[in-house]
């Protein structure tokens, strides 16, 4: 449905690729990170035989933009590597030469460029990694390359948006929440590997009372993630499927993208007002003309109120407002509504401010 390649599928006995479900794009980063750090340490020892390992480990040096999603940084921590967080361009996203530039700076002080997180569908604004220029920088150094999609994987489906997939033939690994825009519920985060067994070895643990017969055969999913015991997540998924069929859920993305681009153009109609991000999907960021506190108060009052729940988020240092279309019914009278809350709670805020200026000039 979302147009991966057949590496990443296990189509016969022959095949390297996989998929999993697991609880979250969290456990998906993670599991990824210690596989690509295990494959690392692996190189390291072959070219350096008589050193440590926990030298080898302190060496290794794993890459996102500062918009990745904080786990990331969680897997860094929970991985004993260091990461470096880098600055994104005027679309908030990655581009191949920082990265490049990063790296040859790592390896000449010494450093092991082992893991990259790119990120289709960032959460504070939904911008997009380039993956086509991110690849081939990490084919070049070696470098592991997961892709988050958690959020905008699910927009995949409809072939109109296949296109950010461009370069996912570089990845070793990908993952996506269909319970974050697919109408699953929650857990269900799904991630597939172009090679398994480079994932499971960082990851097995055979002791005899798991054993059995059929295990050259089978694929045994309690070496694919961190916990033994495993819930059954694919029913869920499988029933949505069935009831909505694919046209079903397409229409539902569409649908959702199409409310977006509604609630955008109100924004830009309204010249007190900014569109922060590039709206691909059901995000919208936006921002009133004027200082973070000015917005950080815009805000506080909405949600306050209990009319509207929106979060905040910062974009090269600006205060931005994030309006997410979620629900599953959504109409346009819901996002005219929406409006006409905001500009509601914004002329009332303004006339504060006009006000309190005119207290300070009398004072001045």
């Amino acid at each position: 449905m979302i147009g991966l390649p057949e590496d990443f599928l296990c189509l016969s006995d022959k095949s390297k690729g996989g998929g999993v479900i697991q609880g979250s794009a969290s456990d998906c980063i993670l599991v990824n990170l210690l596989a690509a750090r295990h494959s690392a340490i692996k190189a390291l020892k072959q070219e350096k035989p008589f050193v440590e390992e926990g030298t080898l480990l302190s060496s290794l040096m794993a890459y996102c933009s500062k918009e990745a999603h904080s786990s990331v940084e969680k897997a860094a921590m929970i991985g004993f590597v260091k990461l470096r967080i880098l600055d994104t361009d005027e679309k908030f996203q990655l581009r191949g030469d920082t990265l490049e530039k990063a790296m040859e700076e790592d390896k000449s002080m010494g450093l092991t460029p082992f893991f990259v997180a790119a990120t289709l569908g960032t959460t504070s604004c939904s911008s997009f990694d380039p993956i086509s220029e991110i690849g081939p920088v990490c084919e070049r150094f070696g470098v592991w390359l997961h892709v988050d999609a958690a959020y905008a994987g699910s927009a995949l489906i409809c072939p109109e948006f296949q296109h950010l997939l461009r370069g996912i033939e570089y990845a070793m690994s990908f993952n996506m929440n269909p319970n974050k825009w697919m109408l699953v519920n929650f857990d269900c985060s799904t991630m597939w590997v172009k090679d398994r067994f480079k994932l499971t070895q960082a990851l097995v643990v055979d002791p005899l009372y798991l054993q059995h017969s059929f295990s050259d055969k089978s694929i045994d999913y309690r070496h694919w993630g961190i916990p033994l015991s495993r819930r059954f997540r694919s029913l869920k998924l499988w029933f949505v499927i069935r009831k909505y069929g694919v046209e079903g859920l397409q229409k539902y993305i569409r649908e959702h993208v199409r409310l977006a681009k509604k609630f955008e153009s109100l924004v830009r109609k309204d010249e007190r007002f900014i569109v922060a991000n590039q709206v691909h999907f059901g995000l919208v960021c936006f921002r009133l003309k004027g200082s973070n506190n000015l917005n950080q108060k815009l805000l506080s009052s909405i949600n306050a109120s209990g009319k509207l729940h929106m979060v905040p988020a910062s974009l090269s240092g600006d205060y931005v407002i994030r309006f997410c279309i979620c629900a599953r019914n959504a109409t346009d009278a819901d996002i005219i509504h929406a409006w006409d809350v905001i500009t509601m709670f914004t002329e009332e805020l303004l006339e504060v401010v006009k006000k309190e200026e005119i207290v300070v000039r009398s004072l001045v």
